[in-house]
């Protein structure tokens, strides 16, 4: 079996990635298959290759869509899958597959109109939650705490977006994550908000700052927490997800649901490492 991993100059920038990366390379080896890190050059060598895994960040408008609509034409596998990089770009799109099959969520108004902004605030409270729906890694998430720096905020979004979810604030101490492969959880982490912010990437002091990783084994999750994660995951599809969620007043609730998660060494792995396995296995089935 012959694996093709798509990623760009930027998946090589940090350590942790870069060992992964490795890691995945080995593990694949080490089952008997081959493993080659390509960039953009595999759109014309896709011939070469049985399954494609893509680790370059994935956006619809970005090359990384174009090499899973590719794959998916040419009859291989892929992760991730073209459909999973469309809805998962679209946080409104999520936010109505998982409300469809009545997956507990923050409150959640979409607002299409500058004129109904003030009621659906009012109707969620302060602090309230702004999001694009093709934010990610916190970018476009931002937080308001009344009616003229939610305007604000909102007008912003609306220059790059028809709509902005607002959504219930839930203070937390940290996010859950959930890794989950065709359906079952793979590996589990606590994503830590970092002091003094509120989101897992913030700005402290004008500073960039990301929360620190603590792993936890599969094996110690609640069963209603990886049950909720899987649920999530099967509204969006059968790829790789990372499922974002909130322990708040003794529930739990989906905030993101993702594709292309991040899985770094020694953050992600650290608990479950047999995530490098299970993700060659499903590319080479």
């Amino acid at each position: 079996m012959r694996i093709g991993c798509f990623v760009e100059s930027y998946n090589f920038t940090q350590k942790q990635e870069v060992q992964a990366l490795r890691i995945f390379s080995e593990t694949a080896k080490s089952m008997g298959h081959e493993f080659e890190f390509r960039g953009k050059e595999i759109l014309q060598e896709m011939d070469f290759y049985d399954s494609v895994f893509i680790r370059a960040t994935t956006d619809p408008l970005f090359t990384a869509y174009t090499v899973s609509r590719l794959a998916e034409e040419m009859g291989k596998r892929v992760i991730d899958d073209s459909e999973s990089i469309r809805i998962c770009s679209n946080k409104i799109a999520v936010y109505y597959k998982l409300k469809k099959a009545n997956i507990p969520m923050p409150e959640t108004r979409i607002v299409y109109r500058m004129d109904e902004l003030e009621h659906a605030a009012e109707e969620l409270g302060y602090p309230v939650v702004v999001k694009s729906p093709n934010s990610r890694f916190s970018l476009y998430v931002e937080k308001a705490n009344n009616f003229t720096e939610l305007s604000a905020i909102v007008k912003r979004f609306m220059r790059r977006s028809k709509a902005v979810l607002l959504q219930e604030f839930m203070p937390t101490r940290f996010d859950w994550r959930i890794g989950v492969l065709e359906g079952e959880a793979i590996y589990s982490c606590k994503y830590l908000i970092p002091k003094g912010g509120w989101r897992i990437r913030d700005y402290i002091g004008n500073k960039k700052v990301w929360g620190n990783v603590i792993a936890i084994k599969l094996e110690n999750l609640p069963k209603k927490l990886r049950r909720l994660a899987e649920d999530a995951a099967n509204c969006i599809g059968n790829g790789l997800y990372g499922i974002d969620i909130k322990e708040y007043g003794g529930n739990y609730y989906v905030i993101e649901v993702n594709d292309n998660p991040t899985i770094m060494h020694g953050c992600e792995d650290t608990k479950n490492p047999e995530i490098y396995e299970k993700i060659i296995e499903a590319l080479s089935n």
